[in-house]
């Protein structure tokens, strides 16, 4: 396999993951140090973050398991940042992350999630939620793909599990309930581009209160999203659905809301079309 299509390169900071009894279905944060090739196959030198007395090791990006022909991807990039949608900035502009998992809610029985535990994450699925005492009961990604067995696990040490591909990028699984949902969405926040633009005029205080100073233009970044807005009513008429769609709007209200509030005092707000660049 090549790394032609791979994004990472030496210096940047990957999970990985083996196939490792006593391992298996756990991501290790780690760092590239070196990429090559041994006849057809690829390989990283990784030093793992957590565990640096671990010195360098190295893994084989493409494996197969005993007995099967598929290739499996064995690192990812670093998570998206976590967010909860009631979570002050949530859907707000960041410089350096383009996407955000927001979780809706308290976790529920058969949610994918992943579990912070001896400084990697664990692959695995809900079993059993106590809000009491905000604890569930996970079981691991079952054999020969994880270590298949259970545990308690606390609230806060869960992340919702992520899937990443070369074609699809980040994507949030469906959960296992029976149901078509999913515990989180991915949000991707403001890019460079410009949607419009924000023109403030504040008045000028003194004799002549009419006065007021040249108009300056602010730009504004717009919530980046697909062309055509997907709902999750779309693909199940569930009330759940539903409910999912309202707060990821009210997530989009309270960012725009936000933005309407920048230098709000003694200030007007005139809303334009960005025009388009001249050829």
């Amino acid at each position: 396999m090549s790394q032609i299509n791979l994004p990472f390169e030496v210096g940047h900071t990957i999970e990985a993951r083996s196939f490792e009894l006593g391992f298996r279905g756990a991501w290790f944060r780690c760092k590239i140090t070196k990429i090559f090739n041994k006849g057809r196959s690829l390989f990283y030198d990784v030093e793992y973050l957590d565990f640096t007395e671990e010195g360098i090791h190295t893994t084989k990006v493409f494996q197969k398991r005993q007995g099967e022909n598929d290739n499996i991807l064995m690192v990812r990039p670093i998570r998206p940042r976590q967010s909860h949608e009631n979570e002050e900035g949530c859907g707000r502009e960041e410089e350096e992350e383009e996407e955000v998992v927001v979780v809706h809610r308290l976790w529920k029985v058969g949610d994918l999630v992943d579990w912070w535990k001896d400084d990697c994450y664990w692959s695995g699925t809900v079993l059993e939620v106590r809000e009491e005492d905000e604890t569930v009961k996970i079981e691991l990604v079952p054999e020969p793909y994880g270590e298949g067995k259970g545990y308690d696990a606390m609230f806060k040490d869960l992340v919702p599990s992520l899937e990443w591909s070369l074609e699809d990028g980040w994507i949030v699984p469906f959960s296992k309930d029976g149901e078509k949902r999913q515990c989180a969405k991915l949000m991707k926040l403001p890019n460079e581009d410009e949607c419009f633009r924000c023109v403030t005029s504040d008045q000028v205080k003194g004799a002549d209160e009419e006065t007021r100073e040249e108009e300056k233009l602010r730009p504004a970044k717009k919530l980046v999203g697909d062309e055509d807005l997907a709902l999750n009513i779309m693909e199940s008429e569930s009330i759940e659905a539903a409910v999912m769609d309202l707060e990821e709007q009210i997530v989009r209200i309270e960012w725009i809301k936000g933005m309407l509030l920048l230098n709000s005092d003694n200030s007007t707000w005139i809303y334009e079309d960005y025009p388009p660049p001249s050829s």
